[in-house]
């Protein structure tokens, strides 16, 4: 770790890299390293605890749908029983927007874009949120928030980031936010992900037919379905790999 945190500080340095576009001075690369230090140690509370905050800003920023609001009524009937994994309670609201995305967090928190629920039946959605809940499942998500924060830490080459949410400003939570939605799980993380929600379909007595139908759904979407889809591999071989899990063609 040692060696990799002078890597980057060197690449900083020189003004290398995406995250690095001008020179700054030795003071402020050995402030850069003590923050990489801290960004890597850092407890899996404590980037709950970012997680947390990021969340309540992207939600601020958002057009979120009220208690009495018909989405928030179909989807707290949708996840009724289904309010924590491994420990972290999960915490449900919709984006009211027509771009066709669902993620989660590694705090637990859970945001479906209305337009999702607009395209897809019940099962479909249960489909879509417990491959999003597997990643939190499976720590793909706090890993995802880990290496923003150092990415974060690198780009502002800083005393500007602090191991705590309560200090971190407004521009880096959005950052942070940014950059873990949008993380890009490997292809294995995506598939154990699926298999996560098949199971999850299964153990619950739900039509797993509906992990098929919601993968083909956005497939025929194409280019046009926003994040989901620029954010996750090709929907069509997700759905023959569901197929055959069900046994079904």
């Amino acid at each position: 770790m040692k060696n990799f945190l002078v890597a980057l500080a060197g690449c900083c340095l020189l003004g290398l890299g995406a995250g690095c576009v001008q020179q700054i001075s030795l003071a402020q690369v050995g402030s850069a390293v003590a923050d990489l230090g801290i960004a890597a140690t850092l407890n899996d509370a404590k980037l709950k605890d970012m997680a947390r905050a990021m969340r309540v800003q992207g939600d601020a920023e958002a057009r979120v749908a009220g208690a009495d609001d018909a989405y928030t009524r179909r989807l707290a009937q949708i996840m009724a029983r289904h309010t924590e994994v491994n420990g972290i309670p999960l915490n449900y609201k919709v984006y009211l927007t027509s771009e066709v995305n669902a993620n989660a967090s590694a705090d637990g928190s859970v945001r479906v874009y209305s337009g999702l629920m607009d395209l897809m039946t019940d099962d479909e959605i249960r489909f879509v949120l417990g491959h999003e809940i597997g990643h939190v499942a499976h720590g793909d998500t706090m890993r995802a928030m880990r290496v923003a924060y150092i990415g974060s830490a690198t780009r502002k080459g800083i005393g500007a980031l602090s191991p705590t949410a309560q200090a971190l400003s407004g521009s880096v939570l959005g950052d942070l936010l940014e950059a873990t939605l949008n993380a890009q799980f490997s292809q294995s993380q995506e598939s154990q992900a699926d298999d996560y929600s098949m199971q999850f379909l299964k153990a619950n007595g739900y039509n797993t037919q509906a992990a098929v139908t919601a993968l083909r759904k956005l497939e025929r979407l194409g280019g046009g379905g926003g994040g989901m889809l620029s954010s996750h591999p090709d929907s069509g071989k997700r759905a023959e790999r569901m197929a055959q899990a069900i046994g079904t063609r």
